[in-house]
């Protein structure tokens, strides 16, 4: 017996061991402690199940947290300290003996010791002033446990809280930051010289939309803030024409700056990402989704999503932009860059794929003196096949045509047939094309099924039947084509 319950504990702490690393074996071996009980008998066993017990529960409560978490602990060389709002313990090591805020945590931490200090699930804190909150021990991660709302959550409700970032090697995962406010000038602040932040998993966002914002949400605010990493974070940061937003990211000067796989939405005023004063050196902008507009507007903002000094070098590629810039060229100003494979609409609905064949029907009426059939967004489109339905009897119309409406203006505009007479066309009779090469004939046959193929070139714009009189009757068109480049939509009618 005595055999077998050793062998049992020498598995549970090599099991911890293994996993977790050292530290979090030390907690363990605090928690459950060395046996000291009988040698013999039943009371050996009740205090050998005891310990075995509160080491299970400690496990159960382990495996809760990310795999990154766990891999975290174990690296760690220094001590884990825990945070929850509804605590008031004083040494932080467990969860019983959990401190009640953040700064109180920072006390209990030592510089480069590789601290760690994890926030409870539904941990909240105000922030209460400019640097409330001021990171300044090297070295630590704060993680926050929870998805969702119950992220760990920091409310800034006046203009000057913020968060300050006063050492090196700071981490930062998976919290929420919430202005309450208008125009929070900052969420956090990486204060000059400080090296090797990483804020990443965290989402940035508005208490109210339209009145609360940050101006810059996260300032890297002087020189030798270098190897900074924000990265798969969120920002929502509402529309311009309050008194911000102006930036979700603003770094005065960061060299070695990588900011990859966030998501940007809303109307910054000067850019997403936007480089103040000084010229940085290899700075990587890669992977992230921007929204440069008013959330839930159809109207998106002609501001770049990406703004750097002109002598910043660095590499920007694969982002996904909605911009409304002139053209896709000023989406990201960044003239010392290099700028490649980034996919760039200023149009609202879905974009089509280049090469691939679509079809599209748009229910007209032919009662009015024009009929719009299709709207081309965004880039060109070549027709490859086209065709209508009479759904209902047409009356007098007269000589009818199709052209296309072009947004460039006129000299883009073009005709697709010849006016033709489509009289007393009855339901279930169709309408083809027939010799329709660029500005052929157009010819309408009964019942005929099919017309030959065809290849018009279409800019954007409006493409319109435009009979001669107003009459009565309906057509359902039928269209074929294939986008020409990126950004394109199509949508049925005006």
């Amino acid at each position: 017996m005595k055999k077998l319950l050793t062998i049992t504990l020498i598995l549970i702490l090599l099991l911890c061991t293994v996993t977790y690393g050292r530290k979090t074996t030390g907690l363990y071996e605090e928690r459950v402690g060395n046996f000291t009980g009988p040698i013999t008998g039943t009371e050996q066993d009740d205090n050998i199940k005891a310990s075995l017990d509160l080491a299970h529960t400690d496990l159960d409560a382990m495996i809760t947290y990310d795999t990154d978490v766990l891999a975290l602990l174990g690296q760690s060389t220094g001590g884990v300290f825990y945070i929850d709002s509804s605590a008031s313990g004083t040494t932080g090591v467990t969860w019983a003996t959990a401190v009640n805020d953040l700064e109180e945590a920072m006390a209990l931490c030592t510089n480069d010791a590789g601290d760690i200090i994890i926030l409870a699930p539904g941990h909240a804190e105000t922030i209460g002033g400019a640097a409330a909150i001021d990171l300044d021990i090297s070295g630590i991660t704060i993680i926050g446990l929870g998805t969702g709302e119950l992220r760990p959550t920091f409310t800034y409700d006046t203009t000057t809280d913020s968060i300050a970032i006063g050492a090196d090697d700071v981490r930062i995962k998976n919290c929420r930051f919430i202005a309450t406010v208008t125009a929070v000038a900052n969420a956090i602040i990486i204060e000059a010289t400080m090296e090797n932040t990483i804020i990443e998993d965290c989402i940035f966002e508005n208490e109210t939309a339209g009145t609360d914002e940050f101006v810059d949400t996260i300032l890297i605010s002087g020189t030798g803030s270098d190897g900074t990493i924000i990265r798969n974070n969120i920002f929502m940061s509402d529309t311009s024409e309050n008194a911000g937003p102006k930036a979700s990211i603003n770094f005065v000067d960061c060299d070695l700056l990588e900011v990859y796989g966030n998501k940007f939405f809303g109307d910054a005023g000067d850019a997403h990402v936007f480089n103040e004063t000084t010229a940085s050196n290899f700075v990587s902008i890669y992977g992230n989704t921007f929204h440069q507009g008013a959330i839930g507007d159809a109207k998106l903002d002609t501001t770049p999503a990406i703004s750097l000094v002109a002598t910043t070098t660095g590499l920007i590629y694969d982002n996904t932009i909605a911009v409304n810039t002139a053209n896709e060229s000023l989406a990201i100003v960044a003239a010392d860059c290099h700028v490649f494979g980034n996919r760039y609409s200023e149009i609202q609905g879905s974009s089509l794929e280049v090469g691939k064949t679509y079809v599209m029907s748009s229910a007209t009426v032919v009662s009015g003196a024009t009929d719009n059939i299709f709207t081309v967004a965004g880039g060109r489109i070549e027709i490859i096949s086209m065709f209508g339905e009479c759904t209902t009897v047409i009356g007098t119309v007269g000589a009818t045509d199709i052209y296309v409406d072009a947004t460039a203006g006129s000299d883009y505009d073009a005709d697709f047939s010849t006016a033709v007479d489509i009289d007393a066309l009855g339901a279930g009779d169709t309408i083809t094309f027939s010799n329709a090469i660029s500005e052929g004939v157009l010819t309408f046959v009964a019942n005929q099924g099919a017309g030959q193929p065809l290849s018009w070139y279409c800019p954007a714009g409006i493409l319109i039947v435009d009979p001669t009189t107003t009459s009565t009757g309906a057509v359902t068109w039928w269209m074929t084509f294939r986008p020409l480049e990126e950004g394109v939509t199509v949508t049925a009618g005006p």
